[in-house]
């Protein structure tokens, strides 16, 4: 099964899951990183709309919401219409090929979902060509573990990862102003054999000069 298989067959019950693995403080940490003048954003692997909702209600002129996975798309649009949100567009695309136009985005978010995308480093040059000059990304995800079990049953493709590698794809792709800091918040998990995984969580910033 690929991770798009597997996040499409659990799409309804991952808000659920979602909120056990991760407090919801992580989003108030994340968007308080965006420059309030940012009025195009895009949150990458959107998934049902943590990030995503959160900063459509902050009233952007747009929010792309972006995701491979269509059931998870679909759990947004349902969640974004209750809202009454009009500023929200659900794009179904892969991280590593973004169906989004060259300079054409103030700010980046992408939360928990790096870890999932095999080719990371590619993933992160797309960022770059998206962004407007002086438009800026906001990594949230994992630090490096020992949770093998997180590859065989949520099809994780990194096991979280090195400050110094994360640092590294993004001046390899051209960021400035690179920052790197611990949340101090943890993201847990449990395996269906009862193994348990506890790892810190980071947020990276910098900006396209």
């Amino acid at each position: 099964m690929s991770s798009k298989q597997y996040f499409d067959n659990i799409a309804t019950s991952w808000n659920g899951m979602r909120s056990e693995y991760f407090q919801d403080e992580l989003s108030e940490k994340l968007i308080e990183n965006i420059n309030p003048e940012s009025r195009i954003l895009a949150d990458l692997g959107c998934g049902t709309g943590f990030i995503s909702l959160k900063l459509a209600q902050k009233n952007p002129d747009i929010v792309f919401a972006v995701d491979q996975s269509s059931n998870m798309l679909k759990e947004l649009r349902k969640a974004s219409t209750k809202l009454e949100l009009n500023n929200l567009y659900p794009i179904r695309s892969t991280l590593t090929d973004l169906a989004l136009f060259d300079e054409s985005v103030d700010a980046i978010t992408i939360n928990m979902a790096l870890h999932h995308v095999i080719e990371a480093n590619k993933a992160i040059k797309e960022m770059y060509r998206v962004l407007k000059s002086s438009g800026k990304v906001i990594i949230s995800d994992v630090y490096k573990h020992d949770g093998q079990w997180a590859k065989e049953e949520m099809f994780d493709e990194w096991l979280g990862f090195k400050e110094e590698q994360i640092e590294f794809w993004l001046e390899d792709a051209g960021f400035q102003d690179i920052n790197i800091i611990d949340t101090g918040l943890k993201a847990k998990g449990h395996s269906s054999k009862g193994e348990y995984t506890e790892t810190g969580i980071f947020i990276a910033t910098a900006v396209k000069i």
